[in-house]
């Protein structure tokens, strides 16, 4: 009985480790299958589930005004891949779109893209409500045709202020857009198109800490852009872009072929801006791109070849260029810009200004309404260098045009140099003499070179001219004059009492002019004709040419000195003291001329006075002048001997140009009226004679000078002061 008992009470026997072993493995099997099982049925509910929340995400957003269709979503969670081909978004309805409610916005956007495809998904983190991070994003073939101008710039809200609330941001390792084309306009009638557009942009977070981010760009670490064929309507112009190139990591912008040309004729509007361009190359390099948020350009350089730049001026002051690129941009900063062979043509303005071969270079350049106002700057720049050929300017127009072979300019150095310059008639005399109306100058003026020196910019751009010094050697000047137009009413231009009238500050030191020639032909009133005198090697300088009244006074007067030649063989010098800003245009002038035949002076007076100086040589003449706007008066010293004067016959006559009565006539002014000797004989005093003559304000300054001189000419060889007085008028 006691081994009964014992063998009931033991245990039974152990189960075998090899088959607990086996259970187990049966039990994670099962479980793996099932999880398997709901995992590819997850998946196929997954995809068509996520592809209706995304196609009615956009009609709720949009209040029903888009419809998104995807032609195919697939998710991949074991390549964390998510891929969606053959999307569209299009207006509800279309082509046959629903009413738009009022106050809504129409819808403006047709897109279809080929692919979408992000992989490397963290979905770990989208999970956990933690940034999510993504190795790709790639959309390609994007077509995009825009119906019309949207009335709003977007919802308002950032990129990342649009994540869901649990998901702090997004993290792309890489982002590439690739072949995007775009239209806008219907039924053929584009105004904007782009053929071939990508993005490529690396380590793009999305995320309210990288929107405040300096050292990013639209939340990316580096951005790669490239256009290729765009075309696009601005207003009232069209605009074509060849290529155009952005990367932030090279710090370079780059665009290829950009042409702007206005809309056809007609529809724009009078006195509108007309800009016509053409630029093979822009280079833009040392690009800051993280500023760019902040509307800053800053770079180091900027490079602009072979411009052509035709700008018609608009009728109405257009602002200045910081003002104009506010809206865009609170600041534009470049070390250095560089435009070469531009060329320049303003229209829409009387004078029409036309540069050829443009070379440019600016430092320093800082545009915003600090770098406007900077006296240490003209037009925003610390200093501008730079050249241009042969170009031309209307002045007095249609009359009068200004040409040159080259001009130089340095603000810096305060430097201006105009080399072969050239002022001359549009039209022959008689032409332009007709065409105003009345007795017109018809002058050509050659100007081999001017150079100023010290001349203020700054001032010059805000109606103030201001310079040191400014030199004219070796000019020549022609000058014609026909009498038998009538004389115009409008008063000379060229006198002192204008300088006071001048719409703008003129401060010039000294005037320097060196071995100037002056040539006249004038016909008279009753010559057929014209008559020719010459003043050659003209050297002279004016100082103080100013109408500030802190440096013009009766005390402290312009004053001009010369020296010069009557026809090339009579030294004369003279010296002016011009207050000009006295009201009266009073001054004074004193004047001296030194030996030569009194012949010379026939090329003028036979033709134009009927007078022949057939004998008499001036040895010396002394002459004061006082100018004021109602005459000219003063004293005359000469001294000559040996005068004979010869009237001449002004219709028939012999070979000498006389008749009997002429003879006559002649004969007895030398011995009745002509002081044949001043003085009298040998040791006799000088006699003096008074100068005085009648101004006519409706010719320069010059004029009355001359008029004094002869006036006192003809008192001393003895005319009759009346007489004198109006034969100096002629």
């Amino acid at each position: 009985m006691s081994t009964n008992l014992a063998s009931a009470s033991s245990p039974p026997a152990a189960t075998p480790p090899s088959r607990r072993r086996l259970r187990w493995l049966w039990w994670l099997a099962g479980t793996l299958a099932v999880l398997l099982i709901l995992s590819v049925v997850a998946a196929r509910l997954f995809d068509p589930w996520l592809r209706h929340k995304l196609e009615q995400t956009v009609a709720d957003k949009s209040q029903g005004r888009y419809e998104l269709r995807i032609g195919s979503l697939r998710t991949s969670l074991r390549q964390r891949t998510l891929t969606l081909r053959r999307v569209w978004l299009r207006p509800a309805g279309w082509p046959r779109q629903t009413a738009v409610p009022a106050g809504k916005e129409a819808p403006w956007l047709l897109l279809t893209v080929d692919e979408i495809r992000l992989a490397g998904i963290g979905l770990g983190a989208l999970l956990k409500g933690e940034v999510v991070n993504v190795d790709t994003l790639l959309i390609r073939s994007v077509r995009a045709r825009v119906l019309r101008t949207p009335e709003r710039g977007g919802s308002g809200k950032a990129l990342h202020e649009q994540l869901p609330e649990r998901i702090p941001g997004v993290r792309l390792a890489h982002l590439l857009i690739n072949d995007v084309r775009v239209m806008s306009g219907l039924h053929g009638h584009e105004r904007t198109q782009l053929r071939h557009g990508q993005l490529a942009a690396t380590d793009v977070l999305i995320s309210r800490g990288a929107a405040q981010d300096s050292s990013r760009l639209s939340y990316a670490a580096a951005v790669e852009l490239g256009v290729q064929g765009l075309e696009a309507q601005v207003p009232g112009h069209h605009l074509s872009l060849g290529a155009a190139r952005f990367s932030s990591r090279g710090r370079q912008l780059r665009l290829d072929s950009l042409r702007v040309w206005p809309v056809a004729d007609g529809q724009l509007a009078r006195g509108a801006t007309h800009i016509t361009l053409w630029l093979p190359l822009l280079r833009l390099s040392g690009l800051n791109s993280q500023l760019l948020a902040r509307r800053v350009l800053q770079a180091d350089s900027l490079r602009l070849p072979s411009l052509r730049l035709v700008f018609g001026i608009p009728a109405k002051t257009p602002p200045p260029l910081h003002v104009a690129l506010a809206p865009y941009l609170r600041r534009v900063q470049l070390r250095h810009l560089r435009v070469s062979r531009a060329q320049l043509q303003l229209t829409q303005v009387e004078r029409a200004p036309r540069f050829v071969d443009i070379n440019l270079t600016a430092d320093d350049l800082r545009v915003d309404s600090a770098g406007f106002r900077d006296r240490q700057r003209v037009l925003y720049a610390r200093d501008w260098r730079g050249s241009c050929g042969p170009g031309r300017i209307s002045i007095d127009a249609p009359y009068y045009h200004f040409s040159w072979a080259a001009l130089r300019l340095g603000t810096r150095a305060r430097t201006l140099q105009v080399v072969r310059g050239l002022i001359q008639p549009t039209m022959s005399p008689d032409a332009l003499s007709r065409s105003k109306g009345h007795q017109a100058t018809h002058l050509t003026l050659t100007l081999p070179e001017v150079r100023v020196r010290g001349l203020d910019y700054w001032g010059l751009l805000h109606k103030t001219v201001r310079a040191q010094t400014v030199a004219a050697p070796n000019m020549d000047l022609r000058i014609i004059g026909n009498a038998h137009y009538p004389l115009g009413n409008a008063l000379a231009k060229v006198t002192p009492e204008n300088v006071r009238r001048l719409p703008f500050r003129i401060d010039v030191r000294e005037l320097q002019v060196r071995n100037l020639d002056i040539r006249f032909k004038f016909t008279g009133e009753l010559a057929r004709r014209p008559g020719y005198f010459a003043i050659t090697r003209l050297t002279g300088t004016a100082t103080n040419l100013t109408n500030d009244p802190q440096r013009m006074s009766t005390a402290r007067p312009a004053i001009i000195r010369a020296t010069a030649y009557l026809q090339d063989q009579c030294r004369f010098s003279a010296t002016a003291w011009v207050p000009l800003l006295d009201p009266e245009g009073r001054h004074r002038v004193v004047g001296h001329f030194g030996p030569a035949p009194f012949a010379i002076l026939n090329s003028i007076t036979v033709p134009t006075r009927s007078a022949r100086f057939e004998n008499g040589r001036v040895e010396d003449i002394r002459v004061q002048l006082q100018v004021n706007r109602q005459e000219v008066t003063g004293r005359m010293w000469a001294r000559y001997s040996d005068l004979k004067v010869d009237l001449l016959s002004t219709h028939g006559g012999g070979r000498d140009k006389q008749k009997l009565t002429t003879k006559i006539l002649s004969k007895a002014a030398n011995v009745l009226v002509i002081r044949d000797d001043n003085p009298r004989r040998k040791g006799a005093a000088l006699k003096d004679a008074p100068v005085r003559s009648d101004r006519d304000r409706r010719y320069s300054v010059f004029t009355i000078w001359m008029q004094g001189i002869v006036s006192g000419l003809l008192h001393s060889i003895g005319v009759p002061g009346k007489m004198a007085e109006e034969l100096s008028e002629l």
